[in-house]
């Protein structure tokens, strides 16, 4: 009897470990799959957007460049370069330290939205830089419209741009699972350098 209840226990006790074992592997195998499918989704989304600001020629708040926002209203050739039925805003919902990164066919994030991509760590991702603009530094961008953060009118002839920075974690905690993923999309409708004295057209 004896005999029979300690190789019970050392039975148990390798069970015990072996049962670990796996659960930690399959614990990890999911999360690897939920990491892979989130930074898919983020570089699904990247393209989607960067197809889509590609036909566009300007922003809705031209005025505000250099600043990072949550969202872009984007206006197309095809309505003239204004507001009109083909106007789309990309914008991020969310607090704390998930967002998710939606579409909608209006000049507003209001109305029947689309979800791109979710998990991502901010929601100030946008960031317009003007025609015939150029950042002073390397640390300049998103700091504002200020002439010691961007130079604009400076002779470069570049199209209007969109800086947007993606970054996807699963475990905000965890800083190092993040996965970056950034770009300066640029509006190839637009114009590469505005009228006189103004910088952001």
């Amino acid at each position: 009897m004896v005999e029979m209840i300690i190789v019970m226990v050392i039975l148990s006790v390798v069970l015990g470990a072996i049962v670990s074992l796996f659960t930690a592997g399959i614990n990890a195998d999911a999360d690897q799959s939920r990491r892979f499918q989130a930074q898919q989704d983020v570089r699904l989304a990247l393209d989607k957007l960067r197809r889509e600001l590609h036909s566009g020629c300007t922003v809705s708040n031209p005025a505000t460049y250099n600043t990072r926002e949550s969202s872009v209203t984007v206006y197309f050739a095809s309505d003239g370069c204004t507001s009109g039925a083909n106007t789309v805003t990309w914008c991020t919902t969310g607090s704390a330290s998930r967002y998710a990164l939606n579409r909608v066919v209006a000049t507003s994030c209001t109305g029947t939205m689309q979800k791109f991509a979710d998990h991502l760590t901010g929601g100030n991702i946008f960031a317009y830089l003007p025609p015939n603009s150029h950042l002073a530094t390397a640390t300049s961008l998103g700091q504002g419209t200020g002439a010691a953060f961007i130079v604009t009118a400076d002779g470069s002839a570049t199209l209007p741009r969109i800086h947007v920075d993606l970054t996807s974690n699963l475990k905000p905690a965890n800083v190092h699972d993040g996965s970056p993923l950034a770009d300066d999309i640029v509006l190839r409708n637009g114009v590469r350098a505005c009228s006189a004295g103004i910088a952001s057209c």
